[in-house]
Formats: C-alpha cells, sequence, structure tokens
C-alpha cells in the first residue's frame, strides 16, 4: 500500500523534434539510445500515467487515491478530475519549440485545466532565445492576419535568456522556447498546447483555438536577479531558489513542497523515529515531501541549489 512519506519520483523521458542531448551535460541526466530529448517530466500526475516512487511499485496516482488531502494539505485543490495540482519539467528546446498559447481553466477544454507556467533557465547557447509575448502596440487583429506565416516572428517579444533567470508565462501568452535554452518548467497540470507556427515542421496547428484564448496584452514577469530567492509566487504554484553549503531545515506550512536539484547533490531527511534512511538526492532528481511530514532537513554534501515549489497562494 502506498505510504505518505518524502520520496523521489522517477522520470519520465520524451523524445521531441526540437530537442537535443542537453539534459545530460547541464543536469546529468543519463539518456537513452541518440535520440532527440526534448523534455523530462519530473513530476507528473495524468490520465495516460504518472510519476513513479523511486524504490517502490507505487505510484503518485496510487498516493492521490489513497490520501489526497494528506499529501496535498488541507485547503490545496487538486485539479477538476482529482489529479494532483502541478506538472514539473525539464526542457531541452535544442531547436524553436512552435509558436504556442495555452487556454486558461475557463477556456480550456473537458478533461484538462489551463496552463499557466514559468521557467528557470538553467542552460544558454549564444543562440539561445525566449519568445514571451509580443513587442509593444501589436494588436490582436494584426497577430490574426499573420498568426499562420513565418511573418508573426516580427510581433513576437524576443528575449536573450542567461542561466539564471526566471521568467512567468500566464494562460493566454503566446510563447516559445529555443533554440539552444534549457529550463526548469513548473506549470499546472494540463497538457493543453494550441500550435500557431510550427517554422514549417509540417506538424498539425490549431490557429483558430490560439486565437480564441490568446491575449495579445499578457505581460509575462521576467527577472534577471540570479540571487532572488522567492521566484514565483502566484495563484497556480509558488517557487523558491535555496544554494545552500550547510544544513537546512524546510516546514511543511500544512501543503506538499517538491525539491528539484539543478546543481550539487545531498540528502534529505525527516522525523521517521530511525525507521526510515535519508534519500539521497542527486543532480536532477526531484523529491516529493507530503503536507503530513512537518519538517525535513536537506543537508548539501558540499554546496546544493535547488527549486522547491509550492501549491500556489489564494487570497
Amino acid at each position: 500500500m502506498a505510504d505518505l512519506k518524502p520520496c523521489i519520483l522517477e522520470r519520465k523521458i520524451l523524445p521531441k523534434v526540437w530537442g537535443g542531448r542537453a539534459l545530460e551535460a547541464v543536469l546529468g541526466i543519463d539518456l537513452p539510445g541518440d535520440e532527440a530529448i526534448g523534455e523530462t517530466w519530473e513530476l507528473y500526475d495524468r490520465p495516460e500515467g504518472s510519476s513513479g516512487i523511486r524504490g517502490s511499485q507505487d505510484t503518485l496516482r496510487a498516493l492521490m487515491q489513497l490520501a489526497s488531502i494528506g499529501l496535498l494539505g488541507r485547503g490545496v485543490q487538486p485539479t477538476r478530475d482529482g489529479y494532483f495540482p502541478l506538472l514539473l519539467k525539464y526542457i531541452d528546446a535544442a531547436e524553436k519549440l512552435s509558436v504556442q498559447v495555452h487556454p486558461d481553466d475557463e477556456a480550456a477544454p473537458e478533461g484538462d485545466g489551463g496552463k499557466s507556467e514559468a521557467w528557470v533557465v538553467l542552460g544558454t547557447s549564444a543562440e539561445g532565445r525566449l519568445v514571451c509575448g509580443f513587442r509593444p502596440g501589436v494588436t490582436h487583429e494584426q497577430f490574426a492576419a499573420v498568426a499562420d506565416t513565418e511573418a508573426v516572428a516580427a510581433l513576437l517579444n524576443e528575449i536573450r535568456p542567461e542561466v539564471g533567470d526566471t521568467i512567468y508565462v500566464p494562460a493566454g501568452t503566446v510563447h516559445s522556447i529555443g533554440p539552444g535554452v534549457v529550463v526548469f518548467e513548473v506549470q499546472q497540470n494540463s497538457d493543453v498546447t494550441y500550435r500557431v507556427y510550427d517554422w514549417g515542421r509540417g506538424r498539425q496547428t490549431h490557429v483558430e483555438e490560439a486565437l480564441a484564448v490568446s491575449k495579445v496584452g499578457a505581460t509575462p514577469e521576467v527577472s534577471n536577479d540570479v540571487d532572488r530567492e522567492w521566484l514565483f509566487v502566484n495563484e497556480f504554484f509558488t517557487t523558491r531558489r535555496m544554494t545552500i553549503s550547510g544544513p537546512a531545515t524546510l516546514g511543511s506550512e500544512g501543503s506538499f513542497k517538491t525539491v528539484s536539484v539543478i546543481e550539487g547533490h545531498g540528502t534529505l531527511g525527516w522525523h521517521s523515529r530511525g525507521s526510515e534512511p535519508p534519500l539521497l538526492l542527486r543532480r536532477g532528481d526531484t523529491a516529493l515531501i507530503p503536507a503530513t511530514t512537518e519538517v525535513t532537513f536537506l543537508s548539501p554534501i558540499g554546496k546544493l541549489t535547488a527549486l522547491v515549489c509550492g501549491p500556489g497562494v489564494r487570497d
């Protein structure tokens, strides 16, 4: 039977036409074969599958079915279909992703939800680019006239990212990642993407749906402050960047937390009365801490940087 205690999650590795092999170098992830890998899903709970628990036959789905309140925390809502509220990814956009947009909760189709997301830049090249929203003064009519053509690129707000940059991309924001960028992504648990333009790759686009949900005036929040600790605090998720060279404690504050190690390695322990050894966290690993675990102890071996995510903050 599933047991509520801190655990390390097994990832899902996804080949993509725009992917590469940078997750090996940036995060130490062992990639299969020689395929172009675009994403790893580090925490996921979806109708088509769910994160495995390392060292166990259990899954995140089993934990949610067994004790969702104990896992999430009282007052923390699952998705409208009862799934874990967040999805965490690493993305290697060796080539450009499509120009795309996601609906909000109100506009999302039945069977899924809206998707606001945020990125932390983990790697970039001299050619590295991100697209978030539109250039000042662009109208919805101008966008609609060229949405499915290469001319749309001239309307988009392009960013040259640096490692450590953070970008919040609310639902309705037209965006793209790449080329030459690796990011950590925290998002609402949704897999609804409307492609606007795909750079001639021949994949299906969804221009009519995209135009219906795009918010031309949407303003992504971009920060270049690499020392900032609290990266995202919104109604969907929170994300904190912790860099430590000595032991640190994490309180539950009555809700779940996730810990994704992006530099270094260390251990994660908790009060188990000696019945459970600490978890060894390597670079790239993501741990899930249930709300019922009141205090955890994060101990670096040397120096460690982790991204700690939790549920959104609602008024």
